[in-house]
């Protein structure tokens, strides 16, 4: 049943709408504004929502009233969302995250991805920094050229970027099985033998041990001891 003919029944019948019906259905937060809902349900509920939003809504937006009208705005800009995430200093840092561009990668509501982000990690990736004709590129946002399909060609020729698995961490390979999203101490944000599941070099921190790590791993060596075992066969 739909919800709003749910909220009429009870109504109708002198039962709270707002506690009886939504907090049955678990969709509304404790604190949010049942008249915002009327309009904005969906924002509430799906597979993956923004925690923030059980604070209700004035937790991130504010009435602005006017002599033109009223309007319904952010609380401070996209970097409000630091209220709650805060910046982490980090030696190379992502220039968005940097700029508090949170809303360039991620859905401030619900997303059916995960940590809430707009697409696939790939998709977001390469909005910014593929490479075609009048995109130059530069120190806060490199582009790189990959094959018909987007899928190879990084960091370097016939180099699979998706759609092959990722054999560090499982699932598909994707632009963050080599860079980390907002920081790190590497150039290019990519990431150090410590942030490797079970690095190949014993957490050394030389940007060669990421490409190592996954090499030893497709290769039946999944550790060091197995690496300098290998190179004795030889």
């Amino acid at each position: 049943m739909n919800w709003l003919v749910r909220c009429a029944l009870c109504a109708f019948v002198g039962l709270n709408v707002l506690h009886v019906c939504f907090a049955a259905e678990k969709v509304l937060p404790p604190k949010a504004d049942f008249v915002c809902l009327q309009c904005h349900g969906d924002y509430v509920s799906g597979e993956h929502v923004h925690p923030a939003i059980q604070s209700g809504c004035e937790a991130c937006h504010k009435l602005d009233k006017s002599p033109e009208g009223s309007y319904v705005v952010l609380r401070g800009t996209e970097s409000g969302c630091r209220d709650c995430h805060r910046l982490e200093t980090t030696m190379h840092v992502h220039f968005p995250y940097a700029a508090g561009m949170c809303l360039r990668c991620h859905a401030p509501h619900n997303s059916t991805k995960p940590n809430l982000l707009r697409l696939n990690i790939n998709e977001i990736c390469l909005d910014c920094h593929l490479q075609h004709p009048g995109r130059a590129a530069s120190a806060s946002m490199p582009t790189i050229e990959l094959n018909g399909s987007n899928s190879a060609g990084h960091p370097y020729l016939g180099h699979p970027v998706s759609e092959v698995p990722d054999p560090l961490q499982g699932g598909e390979m994707s632009c963050l099985s080599c860079h980390l999203a907002h920081g790190g101490t590497k150039p290019h944000l990519l990431k150090m033998g410590a942030q490797i599941p079970g690095d190949a070099l014993n957490q050394n921190t030389e940007t060669r041990d990421l490409c190592e790590a996954c090499h030893l791993r497709l290769w039946g060596l999944p550790d060091g001891k197995a690496r300098r075992k290998h190179n004795k066969q030889k």
